[in-house]
């Protein structure tokens, strides 16, 4: 049975210059202002909006993340002292259109190809819908169909709920993906993702090209830790 690489897609796959190019055209006055930027103010209310998606599904009232995103911008330009009425419906609309159509991370076809080449079977967990996560890779030209994505609409759960990473182990049980310790890898650029993976019995690979700084000390370590997609490839593939 083939080994399996799980890759997290909000961040670890996909980048978020576009949204912030959006904020930054559209709201950059009002933001410089204040003496702030787009990527502060896109950091401010993406992270806040993950904080949200997670408690309220930790609540039992699971709302799919794209709503929460929409919801809540206004709030996170209050919170940074840009009045409510100082962003429009439009400003919103161009913001989340430029959110679906978020680029890939240098090296990511490369990466997802040269695993395939290797005879790993390749998968993302995500956070966000199954529809725009497909859309994510078609557009960047990167083989991925449904059968390969797990979305936690699916089970109206959001990560890092460890029923997330179950689910998902289960799924690649039931295609025949390989077991056992270092059978089935975890990708993430995000510390939090990786530690409720880890305790499903994945081995984790952390690419630090969102945090930086993993913060041993709160999450623990991982099997890996990688800079790049590129690198990431190369250390799977000697794990083999």
């Amino acid at each position: 049975m083939p080994k399996s690489a799980s890759f997290d897609i909000i961040g670890t796959c996909f980048s978020f210059e576009a949204p912030i190019a959006i904020i930054e055209q559209r709201l950059g006055p009002k933001l410089n202002a204040l003496n702030l930027d787009a990527k502060t103010l896109f950091f401010a209310w993406f992270y806040a909006a993950q904080r949200d998606f997670t408690y309220v599904s930790m609540a039992g009232s699971y709302v799919p993340i794209a709503q929460v995103l929409t919801s809540t911008f206004r709030r996170a330009c209050a919170v940074v002292d840009m009045p409510l009425d100082a962003v429009t419906d439009a400003d919103i609309d161009a913001i989340m259109g430029a959110f679906k159509r978020m680029g890939p991370r240098e090296g990511l076809k490369k990466c997802f190809d040269g695993l395939r080449e290797a005879g790993w079977d390749v998968y993302g967990v995500t956070n966000g819908g199954s529809e725009t996560s497909l859309e994510y890779f078609e557009r960047a030209g990167i083989e991925l169909d449904g059968e390969h994505l797990v979305s936690c609409d699916g089970i109206r759960v959001a990560k890092p709920d460890v029923r997330v990473y179950e689910n998902a182990d289960r799924h690649l049980t039931a295609r025949g993906v390989g077991e056992g310790r270092g059978e089935r890898w975890f990708v993430a650029a995000h510390a939090w993702d990786l530690v409720a993976a880890r305790k499903v019995g994945f081995k984790t690979a952390y690419l630090d090209f969102e945090e930086h700084d993993p913060v041993t000390d709160v999450f623990g370590t991982f099997d890996l830790y990688v800079g790049s997609m590129e690198e990431l490839l190369g250390k799977l593939k000697e794990s083999s």
